[in-house]
């Protein structure tokens, strides 16, 4: 059971590495193959939309055919998407196998946690299982962005895709040595119409958003995006209203908790995301840092997160989810308007405590609404909902990324006027921080958190 464990961590901590390993490579990456900010947002974005959109599927597709199974699959396809970002030989090449890449991980993820909970049947071995595996969670994020710098300085950027490959390789022996499939795959239709639209939405809003900013959003291109985007999530919204098994039940939005929540999910996945795409570049195109150095210079930003949230989980019961959720949120805010004075000769100093403080907002956030999204639902939707949760989440960071991204100079060579770039980013982020502690403090109920 304990190689189980480990075949399903493994899994999980690729996944979240993949979504910060790569940017402090961006870079050398747009050195290398010629990419402009736009091209170097498509390198994050086309993973995270990859998997923000197809991560519901995954699931569905784990219930219909067996977690095992789909685990392979999705493990095989994310290692040769690797592989091929690894030895491709322009941005648009990249882009297109980062999206392969989001693929996998969209039909991975859900089978780790599965292939979990079919394993660990006692109550308090699978909480111990899933507090593990969502510890490698948080680790990866802290490593990811060390490990992405000391790697593209060492042997350059294709080596942050290379190093997938081994454990992508020691993770399929594993499961397939010691992971049973599941006895009876469950049934149920896949929402093919709600998929392809959904999908279309988020990708036709997101080109939208990042062709604006580089061209202006009058031109017809990024009109014509964000026209098909708004249309496709009309008509997602509609099918999903008519469908008997939605992939993604509306219905629990008129919840005013449950759309809070989520909507909170949203707001810390667009400013940590964005941050975290923003400050490397920073650091490497105006204050000529290292990729490595880079890095670690995100390290205060990463660990303030991943020890503020088991922390604030010990507190929940008595306090309830509100307080730390709009507390979370507010702190958020507070650390990019404590970065608006940084300029090209700002010292890590004065940069590395307002990292902490949006840090430790996140940690605030990350349980309590996790907690108060499940709380809203029937218990037998709660993988429902944490999925739901989860792709708010990782959408944030796609729209953070484009939007943020959006308001940076053009050309990567404009660093005279990246800061200014950055000051209003910061400000946007600030402003969708602020809202989430809004939403959270009218919308979410005081008082001690109670199971249902």
């Amino acid at each position: 059971m304990a190689l189980i464990l480990v075949a399903a961590t493994l899994g999980q901590f690729m996944i979240q590495m993949d979504l910060t390993i790569v940017n402090v490579a961006l870079p050398d990456i747009g050195r290398s193959l010629g990419g402009s900010t736009a091209g170097l947002q498509w390198v994050i974005d086309g993973y995270s939309l990859a998997l923000a959109s197809l991560l519901l599927l995954g699931g569905r597709i784990g219930d219909r055919s067996g977690h095992k199974r789909v685990y392979l699959v999705g493990l095989g396809i994310f290692g040769v998407g690797s592989a091929l970002c690894a030895v491709a030989p322009s941005m648009a090449a990249l882009n297109g196998f980062r999206v392969l890449q989001g693929i996998g991980a969209a039909v991975e993820m859900p089978a780790t946690l599965a292939i979990l909970s079919h394993t660990f049947t006692g109550q308090r071995e699978r909480a111990q299982a899933v507090g593990i595996w969502a510890g490698a969670a948080g680790t990866s994020l802290v490593i990811g962005p060390v490990l992405g710098g000391w790697l593209t300085d060492a042997f350059g950027w294709p080596a942050i895709f290379i190093v997938n490959l081994p454990v992508t390789a020691l993770v399929v022996v594993l499961t397939l040595v010691t992971v049973r499939e599941d006895a009876a795959p469950a049934g149920g239709a896949l929402d093919v119409p709600g998929q392809v639209l959904g999908a279309a939405a988020l990708a036709l809003l997101a080109a939208g958003v990042i062709e604006g900013g580089q061209d202006g959003f009058a031109g017809a291109l990024p009109l014509g995006l964000l026209a098909g985007g708004a249309t496709s999530l009309a008509g997602f919204v509609a099918v999903e209203r008519l469908r008997a098994d939605p992939m993604l039940p509306l219905g629990y939005f008129r919840r005013a908790a449950y759309s809070a929540a989520n909507a909170d999910g949203f707001v810390m996945g667009f400013v940590t995301v964005g941050l975290l795409f923003l400050f490397p570049m920073f650091f490497q195109q105006v204050q000529g840092d290292t990729a490595a150095g880079a890095g670690l210079r995100l390290v205060p930003l990463t660990v303030a997160f991943v020890i503020a949230g088991p922390l604030v989980g010990r507190v929940i019961e008595r306090v309830g989810h509100r307080v730390p959720m709009a507390v979370g949120c507010a702190l958020m805010g507070a650390g990019c308007l404590l970065l608006l004075p940084v300029t090209a000769g700002t010292g890590y100093a004065s940069i590395a405590w307002p990292f902490a403080v949006a840090g430790v907002g996140y940690g605030l956030t990350s349980t309590p609404m996790a907690a108060a999204v499940l709380g809203a639902v029937p218990r037998e939707r709660a993988g429902m909902a944490s999925s739901t949760n989860l792709t708010a989440r990782v959408t944030g960071g796609v729209f953070g990324v484009a939007v943020l991204g959006a308001l940076l100079p053009a050309s990567r060579t404009a660093t005279q006027h990246f800061t200014s770039g950055l000051h209003t980013a910061l400000i946007v982020a600030s402003v969708i921080a602020l809202a989430g502690a809004a939403a959270a403090a009218a919308f979410i109920r005081p008082g001690p958190s109670r199971s249902r």
